[in-house]
């Protein structure tokens, strides 16, 4: 049983989330409904019945689009590989994008879709687009591996396939525009791959009318977090892990872009790149601007679209790209409300032909498949809403630029707070350093302050949040905040060097003490995340979102 000091810290930390979130102005600016920019098939909401608002052309365009590529599928896929079931219907709602939505009753375990593996769009289609040799792609993996040993941090966040994918998309953007200005009568010049893409024609024409359902470049710049001006992100994020980690992958990509990828195209031939259609490249004067503006367009249909492959290497699936998503971590909160009824109904599973249902399928020609199936019955009417995997409401706006309005609710679901230290806290004393440093904190890290160099990161699942509430067992992230203190500030001389020859340290005598020092570091944080004390309330940030203000602003 913990002393009630212990205890009282375990309430500390979980006061702390509560008052994180409560005042967190990054994600509260977006409390009122209104608020928030519903992005094209990102932001599901409750078992809601959806009116179809085809009221602008490139909505019709992409219905269309989708009812094209169906048929593009069945021509390719006319007995085996490819079903996709009658009670679907794509519609484009004027707050919520492109959506799917049950036309009538599913019944749970139903199959709704399958889609071949062959016709997933990934990184290994570049080599296939580009008639090129796997050497040739190898060394460009290899480069951009080599490029991202200078962010080792972000590793977790951005493999070489996560910029392998975009070039294929950029790959697929610049023949669709050059046949497109070549049906139109319009000026298009010959590239060196012009005559090898018709050896792939199959392959391309699919990918030009997955590419056909993709929303516009003006639609991923309310969503997409490498359109969005820096200066203004950091006034709302303020000093956040968030905000950090914006800052990180921005200067990750731009680096790859321009010490790897660009050099790539430029060799190859940057007409085989570039999408001259995009609003954006209207009156660009070089090459490199034009290659840029594709590559972050294609990179953030890629980073939001993608599902992972058997391997965890990201692939677009077309059709099953179109669904909506949530994270799983609503799901208990919603069986709780609802009567049973989760907001994630359908579910997407791999195997090979022919699935029976349930995600479950018999082997009987050596075909891998995707099959996406409803996991509950489903009403007429209802959305229908794919899993995003366990993410939190931070990692779901740095992924999809919106976040679903019950996640909002932090009493239901509760985001991963960081907590950093204050800098009067990071010694300079050479015997409390070799401690601090000894039991495996790195001070020259710490000082940066930024990304992953946090002194500890609060990820909230039900067992953190019931530690708090009971007060047993401490968890491991508090244990090693505490040691933290005591050995920066707290510990004597003979306490220091007990603790560097043996790696122990007498907690207990401390516990009174270093819980003052508790207060001030989460005092600190809440500081950098309410930013300068003059600025609005969160009420009234939410007030102010709901006026007219860019779209990546109200997503924050």
């Amino acid at each position: 049983m913990q002393s009630t000091a212990c205890t009282a810290q375990l309430v500390l930390v979980g006061l702390f989330v509560a008052k994180a979130l409560s005042t967190d102005r990054q994600v509260e600016a977006a409390a009122n409904p209104s608020s928030l920019h519903l992005f094209t098939s990102r932001s599901p909401t409750h078992h809601q019945h959806i009116t179809n608002t085809m009221d602008d052309s490139n909505s019709s365009n992409r219905i269309d689009a989708v009812h094209t590529l169906t048929r593009t599928l069945r021509r390719q896929y006319p007995e085996k590989g490819f079903t996709i079931s009658d009670k679907l219907k794509f519609i484009h709602s004027k707050d919520k994008g492109l959506c799917i939505l049950a036309k009538s009753p599913i019944r749970k375990d139903e199959t709704l879709m399958v889609l071949p593996e062959a016709a997933r769009l990934s990184s290994s289609t570049t080599t296939l687009l580009m008639n090129s040799n796997s050497t040739k792609m190898r060394a460009l993996r290899n480069a951009i591996v080599q490029n991202g040993r200078q962010h080792q941090q972000l590793q977790k966040y951005m493999c070489p396939e996560d910029f392998l994918l975009p070039v294929s998309i950029m790959k697929i953007l610049s023949i669709k525009c050059r046949r497109r200005l070549r049906e139109d009568g319009g000026p298009s010049s010959m590239t060196n791959n012009d005559k090898s893409e018709e050896e792939g024609e199959a392959t391309i024409s699919m990918s030009m009318d997955q590419a056909a359902t993709w929303p516009s470049e003006q639609e991923m710049k309310g969503s997409s977090w490498y359109y969005w001006d820096v200066a203004q992100v950091k006034r709302i994020w303020n000093q956040s892990g968030l905000y950090f980690s914006f800052q990180e992958l921005r200067d990750h990509v731009q680096s790859t872009f321009d010490d790897v990828l660009c050099p790539f195209f430029n060799s190859d031939d940057a007409a085989n790149y570039i999408d001259t259609t995009l609003p954006s490249n209207n009156s660009v004067e070089s090459n490199d601007k034009a290659l840029w503006n594709t590559f972050i367009y294609a990179l953030s249909l890629s980073w939001s679209r993608s599902h992972e492959e058997e391997h965890g290497h990201p692939g677009m699936i077309p059709l099953v790209e179109l669904f909506n998503g949530h994270s799983d971590r609503i799901n208990q909160v919603a069986v709780k409300r609802t009567k049973g009824k989760t907001v994630i109904n359908v579910d997407l599973a791999l195997g090979s032909w022919p699935f029976i249902g349930g995600g479950r399928f018999i082997n009987t020609c050596n075909l891998p498949c995707s099959s996406v199936y409803a996991m509950r019955d489903i009403d007429e009417g209802e959305e229908l809403v794919l899993s995003y995997g366990n993410v939190s409401p931070t990692e779901f706006v740095a992924k999809y630029g919106s976040l679903p309005h019950d996640f909002l609710n932090h009493f239901n679901i509760l985001s991963d707070v960081s907590l950093w230290i204050p800098p009067q806290f990071i010694p300079t004393e050479t015997m409390r350093v070799k401690a601090l440093e000894r039991s495996g904190f790195p001070l020259t890290i710490l000082k940066q302050s930024k990304g992953d160099t946090a002194l500890l990161h609060l990820h909230h699942g039900r067992d953190d949040i019931e530690m708090y509430r009971g007060g047993n067992n401490e968890p491991e992230m508090i244990k090693r905040m505490r040691q933290y203190l005591i050995l920066a500030v707290l510990a004597d001389d003979f306490e220091l060097e007990r603790n560097y020859n043996t790696g122990r340290l007498r907690g207990p005598v401390y516990e009174s003490r270093v819980l003052p020092l508790m207060c001030q570091v989460v005092d600190y944080n809440i500081e950098q995340l309410s930013g300068d004390s003059s600025t609005t309330t969160s009420a009234e940030d939410a007030e102010r979102a709901a006026g007219p203000i860019p779209a990546w602003e109200k997503n924050c």
